[in-house]
């Protein structure tokens, strides 16, 4: 008999790799999709779909199946936008809480959580799992909503579920289009005149999703466990975008400026009500340097590979043109799934 999985996020980015991981490895997936929802590329494989949020308790105990193998918990709420605080605050934290509770009653296997190296906050120097987190004090409030997220997934295990922590870092790979996948577009329409002085770590989105896979049965229960990649200056991380696509690679720009336009774009978006493209929150993150993830011990205990940024940029790419979304006419970027 096929095991089952129960995945939220499956219309995003990291959810739909791992739907298609899942699908691959001949288990039996249902997975949740908001009414608003494009289930494009869901649509192309073999699964169950539910009508429902991860805000809405009543949905979910209609949605999870009693006594699922896994439930993957991906969907999450990734604003950098001090405007949608409260937006986010009810998706990732409530939502959390929300799933987690269901989960326990229907009696879940294994409930993964989807969360970030971002919970860590503005700690610097070498982090493992067993540095303190200090995302809940962050001013930036998806580290902050993230924190508290995680903390609330771990709350199943005193009702007696099984759960795993997972903490990826920058992912990057097919089916992305809005998060690093959009740099693709911005490069291509001469959008992107400067690239930020940070530093990334980049993770294969196939490595992750393996390693969401490998949790069920290898993660310890109550354990985080982060999922980093090789360090690469964000600089040369969009120099090797652009050499890809064919693109003009942009200068590189100081910290202090991309933080002045944060500032700037937030107060046009409150004039305009358009997100901005940058903001105070993203300018201080791609600008991040002073610290490094190690990921030892999912190498240790979940088996976790990663492969150079160079593959998952070139993945990224080989993706995109075979979707035929690099062919369009410059200015126009592709609209997010989910």
């Amino acid at each position: 008999m096929a095991k089952t999985a129960f995945v939220t996020g499956g219309t995003g980015f990291i959810g739909i790799n791992l739907i298609e991981l899942l699908v691959n490895e001949g288990w039996s997936v249902t997975a949740l999709h908001r009414a608003t929802s494009n289930l494009e590329y869901l649509n192309r494989f073999p699964v169950a779909l539910e009508e429902g949020s991860i805000t809405d308790r009543e949905s979910l105990e209609q949605a999870i199946p009693q006594g699922a193998d896994a439930v993957f918990h991906v969907a999450g709420d990734t604003s950098f936008w001090s405007r949608n605080n409260a937006r986010q605050d009810t998706n990732n934290i409530g939502g959390t809480r929300n799933m987690v509770e269901v989960a326990a009653q229907k009696q879940v296997g294994a409930f993964i959580h989807t969360s970030s190296n971002a919970v860590w906050g503005r700690v610097r120097g070498t982090i493992d799992e067993e540095t303190p987190a200090e995302g809940e004090s962050s001013w930036i409030n998806y580290e902050r909503s993230k924190h508290l997220a995680e903390l609330e997934a771990l709350k199943g295990v005193e009702l007696g579920m099984k759960v795993v922590v997972v903490n990826p870092s920058e992912v990057v790979g097919p089916y992305d289009t809005t998060s690093f996948g959009r740099l693709f577009f911005l490069l291509r329409d001469g959008k992107l005149p400067a690239a930020s002085p940070g530093t990334l770590q980049v993770t294969h989105v196939h490595d992750v999703v393996r390693a969401h896979l490998d949790a069920v049965t290898k993660g310890r229960s109550g354990e985080r466990y982060l999922l980093t990649g090789d360090e690469i200056d964000f600089p040369d991380f969009v120099r090797a975008i652009a050499h890809v696509s064919g693109a003009k690679a942009p200068m590189t720009a100081p910290a202090w400026l991309f933080k002045v336009v944060g500032r700037v774009s937030v107060m046009i978006a409150a004039i305009t009500g358009k997100e901005p493209d940058v903001t105070p929150e993203i300018a201080t993150s791609m600008s991040d340097t002073g610290r490094k993830f190690l990921c030892d011990k999912a190498i240790r205990e979940l088996g976790y590979r990663t492969r150079p940024p160079e593959a998952a940029i070139q993945d990224n790419y080989d993706w995109l043109v075979k979707e035929g979304l690099l062919t369009g006419s410059p200015g126009v970027v592709p609209p997010q799934k989910g």
